[in-house]
């Protein structure tokens, strides 16, 4: 039996009996790793490194394409709005009103109040829509002003267009005329009434 094998000077079955080894199986498990150099291999079941690396390359190949969607729908975004800003501002520049010109009237016919005539001319090179007409009295530091909104006054290229507003003007009095278009831009003349 084993009593009688020797390790050098130590006994192998007094080495086992002292150690941490319960079984039969365990102590000769051991001798013969001392005696041979065997090793014990376990074999797990587990993935293959082949089919992990597919995994992966799977996992990071989705996420890139999902991350370049992403940017390309945000950079269209901002795509989209940055040349709405860009033309909307090109517009407003090419726009252009000039004040053709501003009669005043005294009541007559259905209007019975003094009143200006208006008559504008779209020099620019793009079609506006007026949307506020205002009158400013700054005579002698009255600042009275009176607001007429419109939201059909579209001036074509190139034409003019004529509009009524009622303002209890005085004579001497210094006027602001100012016009706002629908893209924000002001044009303004100042006039004095006869």
């Amino acid at each position: 039996m084993l009593h009688n094998n020797k390790l050098g000077s130590l006994d192998v079955f007094e080495y086992t009996s002292n150690c941490k080894l319960k079984t039969k199986k365990e102590k000769i498990m051991y001798i013969k790793k001392k005696l041979f150099c065997v090793r014990s291999v376990s074999y797990k079941r587990g993935l293959a490194t082949v089919v992990t690396s597919a995994i992966i390359l799977s996992a990071v190949s989705i996420m890139g394409v999902m991350m370049l969607s992403w940017s390309n729908s945000t950079l269209l975004t901002k795509q989209m709005e940055i040349e709405e800003v860009f033309s909307t501002q090109i517009n407003k520049i090419n726009e252009d009103l000039l004040f053709e010109n501003i009669w005043f009237a005294t009541p007559s016919g259905l209007m019975t109040e003094n009143h200006l005539n208006v008559t504008l001319r779209n020099i620019g090179i793009l079609g506006l829509n007026v949307t506020t007409i205002r009158v400013t009295n700054v005579t002698a530091g009255n600042t009275t002003y009176f607001d007429y909104d419109y939201t059909d006054m579209g001036i074509i290229k190139s034409a003019t267009f004529s509009k009524n507003v009622t303002y209890p003007w005085q004579s001497g009095d210094e006027l602001n005329v100012l016009v706002f278009t629908n893209r924000g831009n002001q044009f303004i003349t100042q006039v004095v009434a006869p």
